[in-house]
């Protein structure tokens, strides 16, 4: 997995690089990096919170918001190593992950909109949903808020041809199959509880007081939620809700990424989270590179 620094183009060697997690989510900030180096006074130089560093084809760069020195436990040449920690997300996204300096109130507005409103700066937006409100007040989350429309409207943000995209629970299904699948490949999450407990059913009032709207009927374990101010289509958007099925883990793959979709047995899964995993054994221990997939359907 190639890693430059942006400002010195300095690339991490396979010598300085201890490991390397890219995870890619369905989530308001769809892609997150974590890696480990070696310390030396360059890379302690170089490697800053604000620093931009490019991951692998990736065309926009990350800007690293945490750093944190390790002292590890291996020891060589009579000295224990050093080790510099460092978590990234997509440069322009940092204001999503912060809490908000002021309210953000629009109406008949875009998730596109949404997100620039709420301080994402420099990056590319691609595919777009209409939003008929969008409320973040003064010291609230954007994510959290972000995830809420998202539900309210049965849909998600993900990281497709290198733009962050908005796109329906059901367009997603809709796409072509990326790679077919053995059933016996998949470590399969089968937890009916489970699966109660993340499912629930959601009614509200009409705005005249007397009518309840929505699905009050759920089956035992499943709850039922009362949310005010949603109309009916909005109530049936929050009962579709994606459920992880099973894991995968595959030799390092990082075309493969969330949002994408996989067939098995003719019925199709969209990947839910991607891990990109990479190992050097720069300091000893495991040395390797492995994707996994979460899976999950409606």
């Amino acid at each position: 997995m190639q890693i430059v620094i942006a400002a010195s183009n300095k690339l991490i060697s396979a010598s300085e690089l201890m490991l390397a997690t890219l995870r890619n989510d369905l989530v308001p900030v769809p892609l997150s990096f974590e890696f480990s180096v070696k310390a030396n006074r360059e890379l302690e130089e170089q490697l800053k919170e604000g620093a931009e560093i490019l991951v692998g084809n990736i065309s926009q760069p990350f800007v690293i918001v945490l750093v944190q020195p390790v002292k590890s436990q291996t020891v060589k040449d009579d000295r224990r190593i050093g080790a510099i920690s460092c978590i990234a997300v997509l440069s322009g996204c940092q204001k999503l992950i912060t809490n908000t300096d002021k309210a953000v109130i629009q109406n008949e507005t875009s998730f596109n909109s949404a997100i620039r409103a709420c301080g994402a700066r420099n990056i590319r937006l691609g595919d777009d949903l209409p939003l008929p409100e969008f409320i973040c007040l003064k010291g609230r989350l954007p994510t959290a808020r972000l995830a809420l429309y998202l539900q309210q409207e049965a849909a998600v943000i993900c990281f497709k041809d290198n733009k962050i995209c908005a796109m329906k629970l059901d367009a997603l299904f809709k796409q072509d199959a990326v790679l077919k699948l053995d059933p016996s490949e998949v470590h399969w999450l089968n937890s009916e509880q489970k699966t109660k407990h993340q499912k629930s059913s959601y009614v509200s009032v009409e705005q005249d007081g007397s009518t309840v709207i929505g699905d009050d009927t759920t089956t035992a374990g499943q709850a039922v939620v009362q949310r005010a101010g949603l109309d009916a289509r909005q109530l049936k958007n929050l009962e579709k809700v994606l459920i992880p099925r099973g894991t995968i883990q595959r030799p390092l793959n990082m075309e493969l990424m969330a949002g994408s979709v996989v067939e098995i047995s003719q019925t199709k899964y969209v990947i839910l989270t991607a891990a990109h995993h990479v190992e050097t054994g720069a300091v000893g221990g495991n040395v390797g590179s492995t994707t996994k997939l979460w899976l999950a359907n409606l």
